[in-house]
């Protein structure tokens, strides 16, 4: 799940337009699906849905969630040692997930 925010110049309806063929919506959705087809190649028997989606990526997850065996999230490496150490779409998936959650911490 990849959520995005339509950019100012373009309203709303844009973003839902499929005739956005070069328009911020195509890339969007292209971009996860293109991260994840390396573990797709290395882990064929594992089913992996992409997703882009316009707004914030938490409620989605959560709600996807109800449907899923298990949720994985990432999580950006944060040396800070006071502080938030998750994102607010892991804290929501976190507390709020059907489903078992996995963080995964990355750079």
């Amino acid at each position: 799940m990849h959520g995005w925010s339509v950019p100012p110049s373009y309203g709303d309806e844009d973003a839902l337009d499929t005739g956005l063929d070069a328009g911020p919506a195509v890339r969007e959705r292209r971009g996860p699906a293109d991260v994840l087809e390396q573990w797709k190649d290395k882990f064929p028997d594992v089913e992996v849905r992409t997703q882009s989606v316009v707004g914030g990526a938490g409620a989605h997850l959560v709600d996807a969630s109800r449907e899923a065996a298990l949720v994985v999230v990432g999580r950006r490496i944060r040396r800070a040692p006071v502080g938030s150490h998750i994102g607010p779409v892991t804290h929501e998936v976190l507390h709020h997930a059907s489903a078992p959650v996995a963080v995964i911490p990355h750079d």
